[in-house]
């Protein structure tokens, strides 16, 4: 069932009624040059242009301001001088007329060359004086510069003169230099460039052109702009740490797919912010109006749905997350949209990649004694949650030493259990908390070889393993002396994951801790040092004595 506050914004719509976004322009500039002769199919180039002209006006809502320019339509090629200066502005810039519009269209015959550096310089002041509407000019050619001009200086020097518009370029059925050069002159606007090999090719890259200008748009400061893709297999990366906002308005039920790489042990936190108003589409009409809805989602790597939220209220916020354990790791899908409402292109959505690591190794400790996270003696810290309710560690042992453990939850609704095997995965001793929030113990652990023993921690399974926290983990060596490779390097098992920067995970790692001093854990160190000392108070004694005499 539809939930009852997406009606409230509908009827709040329909009080006021739809209007098209007057807030952007759209010009046209188009090639008349004499390769427009030439045929494509069954259509001369220039009869398919104007079809694919016509017929994206005609879906063009009422008001949209839109202009019309041509080059190479007055002179011949054979004059080429007065011809690379033949450019015009057929209809200027006013709420649509389309009637007029279309008969400025039939009149394009090709006749001279392609003057599109001067014809882009001429094009630049149509727009008249810098204003927050959208700008926005679609060049239409099916060649290259003929004119010895260089469109990409041009339009490098317009954008360094304060010329905000973008421009997008449709190749129509042209070759690798000509789509080259077009490329070039929409990269440097932040347009797009579109292949366009037939009529009908040409005629949907114009109207989703038309269509995606026309949008409302407003300057802000919400983010990077970005469009997703329009499926799983089209998802766009996404960096990390950074706010974004769409560049186009979103139907309900209609989303932008992208990408995120974690590791096992990361968490992946999205979020996305609703503008402080609402947008209504129907049709090619658009409104600011109504209740503000954003919606954001986590899919896996095999695109099933993990969790999704939205919220309907200016400025609220929504957050989805994900920790994922050993193994877990991957390309997760991040898509905005959702199933209630349209959204307005100025929500605010970021993902960020929370550390979750192990005893500072880079990654998630395993669930087995193989994918274990090598320790030394001294204080850890580890994390546990629903996706990861048992950690592994691999502590080094010597004979000549014993062990105390304990390990405390960060939170009191946590119960945490300790098991310690030796290298045969025989249980040397286990020991299960209290209760909820209480640490647990193992002292004078003892083992008869040089090698490694493994510490099993686990939440225990009730409700709360649902709660992420982090818990301690102290380890203190009695006696013998603290392996020497664990303070220099990380282990195989504990290293960096692929790809990243190596002594990553060793830059976290724990310091060896001092015997302890204690009268219970007496250190023979510290008994030896002080017979010395009284050996040498007795000797100076007698020295003085001496001397005395």
């Amino acid at each position: 069932m539809r939930n009852p506050l997406v009606l409230l914004p509908l009827a709040l719509m329909a009080g006021s009624g739809w209007v098209s976004a007057e807030s952007a322009r759209i010009q046209i500039v188009l090639d008349v040059s004499g390769s427009m002769r030439s045929s494509l199919g069954s259509q001369v180039k220039i009869d398919a242009a104007k079809s694919a002209i016509r017929q994206t006006v005609g879906g063009l809502p009422d008001g949209s301001v839109v202009a019309l320019r041509y080059y190479g339509h007055r002179v011949a090629q054979e004059r080429k001088d007065e011809s690379c200066r033949d450019t015009e502005l057929v209809v200027q810039f006013q709420p649509l007329d389309k009637p007029r519009f279309l008969s400025a269209l039939d009149k394009a015959v090709p006749r001279g060359q392609t003057p599109i550096a001067y014809s882009l310089q001429q094009a630049a002041q149509d727009f008249g004086a810098p204003s927050d509407e959208e700008r926005a000019m679609i060049l239409v050619s099916d060649g290259i510069e003929t004119c010895g001009g260089d469109p990409l200086a041009t339009v490098r020097d317009l954008t360094a003169k304060g010329f905000k518009v973008k421009v997008h370029t449709i190749g129509f059925d042209v070759d690798a230099a000509a789509r080259a050069q077009l490329e070039a002159i929409s990269g440097a606007t932040g347009g797009e460039y579109f292949d366009a090999r037939s009529a009908s090719a040409l005629a949907e890259t114009l109207g989703k052109l038309t269509q995606r200008a026309l949008l409302i748009k407003r300057e802000s400061a919400f983010g990077e702009e970005i469009r997703g893709g329009a499926k799983y297999d089209e998802a766009v990366v996404l960096k990390p740490a950074t706010t974004y906002h769409l560049d186009h308005h979103q139907r309900r039920n209609q989303y932008d797919y992208f990408v995120v790489e974690a590791r096992d042990g990361q968490k992946i936190v999205a979020s996305t912010q609703a503008f402080e108003k609402g947008i209504g589409i129907r049709g090619e009409k658009f409104e600011e109006s109504g209740i503000p809805y954003a919606g954001i989602a986590i899919h896996a790597p095999d695109q099933r749905h993990i969790v999704d939220k939205w919220v309907a209220g200016p400025g609220e916020k929504a957050t989805v997350s994900l920790s994922l354990g050993a193994g877990q790791g991957g390309r997760f899908f991040i898509l905005v949209g959702n199933e209630y409402d349209d959204q307005h292109q100025n929500n605010r959505f970021d993902v960020r990649l929370v550390d979750l690591f192990d005893a500072n190794s880079g990654r998630d400790a395993g669930s087995d004694d193989s994918k274990a996270v090598d320790i030394q003696p001294g204080n850890h810290t580890g994390y546990l949650y629903a996706n990861d309710s048992t950690d592994y560690y691999a502590l080094t042992v010597s004979p000549k030493a014993k062990y105390n453990i304990r390990i405390k939850p960060g939170v009191a609704e946590k119960t945490i259990d300790l098991e310690v095997f030796d290298r045969d995965a025989v249980k040397v001793k286990e020991v299960e908390a209290a209760n909820a929030g209480a640490a647990v113990r193992l002292e004078n652990l003892e083992f008869a070889y040089e090698g490694k023993a493994y510490l099993k921690v686990t939440a225990r399974q009730h409700l709360a393993e649902d709660l992420e926290s982090a818990y301690a983990l102290e380890v203190m060596q009695v006696g013998g002396e603290t392996p020497a490779a664990a303070s220099d390097k990380p282990s195989a098992a504990s290293g960096p994951a692929t790809g990243e920067k190596p002594g990553a995970a060793a830059a976290g790692a724990a310091t060896p801790v001092p015997a302890p001093t204690t009268a219970s854990g007496g250190s023979s160190a510290m008994l030896i040092g002080l017979g010395v000392l009284g050996v040498g108070v007795l000797v100076a004694g007698a020295y003085l004595l001496g001397r005395r005499k």
